[in-house]
């Protein structure tokens, strides 16, 4: 890479908490690779099986006082698409999430992931009318419920990292107080990934070298506030949606 900028890696989750979470989280704090990293979790706040239980509040909990930023994927009771929600239904579900997360952060969620990735003009405009920024990816582990393409995970990455060392060659990746920050999603509801996260980052590490991308001496995000700073230029805005709804939708 003939940038003079180095990269870091801004980690995100999406579809918890989830009983995996906390495994995570420990992952996080204490890793061979660097420690204390901190993540962007997207949750669901009103899931029965996540936000709305007395686990899955303590996590979310545990996720603040740890010092990791908290985006909203849903405020609705399931994993439902927000292309699928009329506009009040939308507008409602966006409320609720926003109000459950200000009760845990004492502060405004500033960044929504849709679920399954799913979402055109209309959704675009309830984020705006919200005040919330809709983060997508750079690179994806493809570990939604429990899908099984860990055995392939050396190779998706060097592939995608590879796509990201070009766009920087193109000059098509912002950068945040002289970093370059690459946004990488994982799911706390896999169990591979919560029981190989570390492995997930020294992979992400070598195949950065592989593909000659300059890290950063500490290669992943540890501060709440430099990830908020890292987050909002990579977000996208409605007149970029056109491009982004071209890519693949995710399965969580």
């Amino acid at each position: 890479m003939t940038s003079g900028c180095h990269a870091r890696f801004l980690v995100t989750f999406d579809d918890g908490p989830h009983p995996n979470t906390a495994a995570i989280l420990m992952q996080l704090s204490h890793n061979p690779i660097q420690q204390n990293i901190k993540a962007m979790f997207f949750v669901q706040t009103r899931n029965p099986a996540g936000g709305n239980s007395s686990l899955g509040r303590s996590l979310l909990d545990r996720e603040c006082a740890e010092g990791h930023v908290l985006g909203l994927h849903t405020g609705t009771a399931g994993h439902v698409s927000h292309t699928a929600l009329s506009e009040h239904e939308l507008d409602q579900s966006l409320r609720n999430g926003m109000d459950d997360i200000r009760v845990i952060t004492r502060s405004e969620t500033m960044f929504v992931r849709p679920p399954y990735w799913r979402f055109n003009p209309d959704t675009l405009t309830g984020y705006s009318r919200h005040g919330l920024h809709m983060l997508l990816s750079d690179v994806k582990a493809y570990d939604g419920i429990d899908w099984g393409l860990h055995v392939f995970r050396q190779w998706t990455f060097h592939l995608q990292l590879e796509g990201i060392r070009r766009r920087l060659l193109r000059r098509e990746l912002p950068t945040v107080d002289g970093m370059i920050p690459i946004v990488v999603t994982f799911h706390d509801t896999n169990n591979y990934t919560a029981g190989h996260l570390s492995e997930y980052f020294d992979l992400l590490i070598a195949e950065s070298d592989r593909v000659g991308l300059q890290l950063d001496s500490k290669p992943f995000y540890d501060c709440a506030s430099d990830i908020t700073l890292a987050a909002l230029p990579r977000t996208v805005h409605p007149v970029e949606a056109i491009e982004a709804e071209s890519q693949p939708a995710e399965v969580s």
